[in-house]
């Protein structure tokens, strides 16, 4: 029998969901008919694993959601290539370091075999390449600058050689994750004793922390390089202003 083919009409707006509120809302980019869309890239200092690309597919189909209603999108995605440790709490080896150590090369050729690994990745789940792949390593100037701004706003505090960032300054510091900080906030940490609270995290490390690391930076702190906390914002304020639509 002949089947009969339904078409559905076009939406008349996009609806996404707003993590800030906890709801549903229609999407209304901040300048009309562009979008600034940020997504994070892999640490690479191994193979991307299904997991982790499953995330790149869910992004590849939020692109193109937005370019199929005539969005014309800016799309910006790093690569963390330093200062990505095994815990997110700053704690552990630079994730970098230990891939060095596990295949007996510098951290340098570590992060280039596995970023040309993950865009073949990338290129064989026909996935649309960003407009801007922008390193970690090559923004360490602009993660400086940053940092120095909030350090002139006093939002940091150096302790134990390292830049914190100082969550207790931010008022509404934790509302995306409806964090409860008056009581989690005034707990001392007994992982790493230079937070002032657990959720303060490290903007800048200096060798005192790690002694090993080839990757290092001269800095108003000293020589050592960023936390991975810092590079997202740097690299997004460069490239999609200090305001954009979708992260």
């Amino acid at each position: 029998k002949r089947r009969r083919l339904f078409h559905s009409k076009m939406p008349e707006s996009i609806i996404l969901y707003n993590t800030l509120n906890r709801k549903k809302e229609v999407f209304v980019p901040l300048r009309k008919g562009k979008v600034g869309l940020y997504t994070c890239g892999p640490t690479v200092y191994h193979y991307a694993h299904i997991g982790n690309l499953r995330s790149y597919i869910f992004e590849d189909i939020l692109k193109r959601t937005l370019l199929f209603n005539k969005l014309k999108v800016t799309h910006v995605m790093n690569i963390t290539d330093v200062g990505h440790l095994t815990s997110d709490a700053d704690e552990g080896e630079d994730k970098m370091l230990k891939g060095a150590r596990r295949e007996g090369k510098s951290v340098w050729e570590i992060a280039d075999f596995y970023t040309q690994a993950f865009l073949r990745d990338v290129k064989k789940l026909n996935i649309l390449l960003p407009k801007v792949i922008c390193k970690a390593t090559d923004h360490i100037t602009e993660q400086i600058a940053m940092i120095e701004q909030l350090e002139t706003r006093g939002f940091t505090y150096v302790s134990g050689g390292n830049v914190y960032f100082d969550t207790s300054k931010l008022e509404d510091y934790g509302k995306l994750a409806r964090l409860n900080l008056e009581v989690e906030g005034k707990r001392r940490v007994e992982k790493d004793r230079a937070k002032k609270t657990e959720h303060d995290f490290v903007l800048w490390f200096t060798k005192s922390k790690f002694q090993e690391q080839e990757m290092k930076w001269t800095s108003p702190w000293g020589v050592g390089y960023p936390g991975w906390h810092i590079e997202c914002s740097a690299m997004a304020t460069k490239y999609l202003g200090e305001q954009f639509d979708i992260h």
